[in-house]
């Protein structure tokens, strides 16, 4: 889908629409089980701006990058699971997994 300048495919409008929704989470109050709402929003985020930049990504192993990231959030401290997500996505691409 093409708004204005910019494409955006049916993944990226999924992690826009959660980033709004863990954004009004926030704002609201609301609770989520187990996962800490600013983590998970700073990774969507990253998530977002890394799948945007790089649009010929795989995406089946650039989801379970994601998932482990996500879930990783629930052990782990943000910086941490960031780390694990960079490094991760790095060696993947070096490794052309991705």
């Amino acid at each position: 889908m093409y708004i204005g300048p910019f494409y955006f495919d049916t993944k990226e409008i999924f992690l826009v629409l959660t980033a709004l929704f863990l954004g009004l989470a926030m704002y609201f109050g609301w609770s989520l089980w187990w996962f800490d709402k600013r983590s998970l929003l700073t990774l969507v985020i990253l998530i977002l701006f890394t799948k945007g930049l790089l649009p010929s990504i795989h995406n089946e192993a650039f989801f379970i990058l994601a998932i482990v990231a996500i879930f990783l959030t629930l052990y782990l401290p943000i910086f941490q699971a960031i780390l694990f997500y960079f490094l991760s996505f790095l060696l993947f691409r070096i490794f052309k997994v991705i």
